[in-house]
């Protein structure tokens, strides 16, 4: 029955535990600034992001560095769903069991093409080589 009980209060804990977010592809392209607001001139403001690791009932089983790479990774991928390639942070709130975020969004990058542009060139030298001799053996003859 005890070690039912261990069983039980394992798997509870474990259920109650939540996962850390991981990046995306289109989140990793985002990079996060602060006290840089100079880096924003020419930006455009897509929305404000809010990103928060960790609960009062699970906060010990998750370093702290990892609750705040959660947090980021949540806002990078908001930023990035709102069109956003820049995070400006707030300060964080100061929470003792969690990492809580604000942060605004912002596309600094100018929007890239869908398709690839292939451009041809012709040696127009050659050409002109070509049509001049096709000129000279024609009055030759």
């Amino acid at each position: 029955m005890k070690a039912l009980m261990i069983g039980v209060a394992v798997s509870i804990a474990t259920l109650l535990t939540g996962c850390v977010t991981f990046p995306t592809t289109e989140s990793e392209q985002v990079k996060v600034i602060w006290d840089d607001v100079d880096a924003l001139k020419g930006c455009e403001h897509k929305g404000t992001v809010i990103g928060s690791e960790g609960h009062f009932y699970d906060y010990w089983l998750h370093a702290d560095k990892d609750m705040v790479w959660g947090t980021l990774n949540q806002m990078r991928k908001k930023a990035a769903a709102l069109g956003g390639d820049t995070l400006y942070l707030y300060q964080p709130f100061d929470f003792s069991s969690s990492v809580t975020m604000f942060a605004n969004a912002y596309a600094c990058q100018p929007a890239q093409p869908d398709v690839d542009v292939v451009e041809e060139t012709v040696d127009v030298s050659m050409e002109a080589a070509v049509v001049s001799e096709e000129k000279a053996e024609a009055t030759a003859q």
